[in-house]
């Protein structure tokens, strides 16, 4: 029985296409101080309180990888807010497009699917005018998705914001809030890219 399953799962493996981008599920938990049994990480970042849950990962034919993973701010013990990841990675664990959805203060949040960018065309005489700023398309497309990010949260603690009277506490609250979940995500982000290999 036990040559028939180690038979079964290397037939899986010799399915996937070659080269095909692999994750590091345990490496990711370690970063963020380890999985539970529940399969999520709890963990303080900026002086804010996190959760994580297991990514769930899907393979693509070409032998890339979508991963969903939530990310949940924590306060006052229970989540605050909570959002999804969304990433898919080349087999050669290039990230491709990433989006950012979720739920705060009962309001929903949907940066939309942001794509790969292509590097910008560059004229002879503006390069000789001089030498063209360096173009990283993993960078700019994280920019992106944390401007579109920005812009729905704003939109979403506007709208929070004005049923409050306290002009000091609508201030820093709506500053505070914005920036700690984009911190944690962003944070969330970084961890995912250095856990994929290819």
């Amino acid at each position: 029985m036990k040559a028939c399953w180690i038979s079964l799962i290397v037939s899986c493996l010799c399915l996937l296409p070659s080269g095909a981008v692999t994750f590091d599920m345990k490496s990711l938990g370690a970063s963020l101080n380890g999985w539970d049994n529940h399969q999520t990480a709890h963990y303080s970042f900026s002086d804010t309180h996190y959760q994580t849950h297991q990514p769930t990962l899907t393979r693509t034919p070409s032998g890339g990888m979508f991963l969903s993973a939530q990310v949940d701010l924590i306060s006052k013990g229970s989540a605050a807010a909570v959002c999804h990841l969304g990433l898919t990675f080349s087999s050669a664990g290039v990230l491709e497009s990433a989006q950012v959805k979720g739920t705060i203060s009962g309001k929903s949040i949907d940066t939309g699917l942001i794509r790969r960018p292509d590097a910008p065309q560059v004229s002879a005489a503006e390069e000789s005018a001089e030498p063209p700023r360096p173009f990283h398309a993993t960078d700019e497309l994280i920019n992106e998705v944390f401007v579109a990010f920005d812009g729905e949260m704003e939109k979403a603690l506007g709208e929070r914001k004005k049923d409050r009277k306290d002009l000091i506490s609508r201030i820093f609250t709506h500053g505070a809030y914005k920036a700690d979940l984009s911190a944690g995500l962003r944070h969330n982000l970084n961890l995912i890219l250095q856990s994929v290999h290819d």
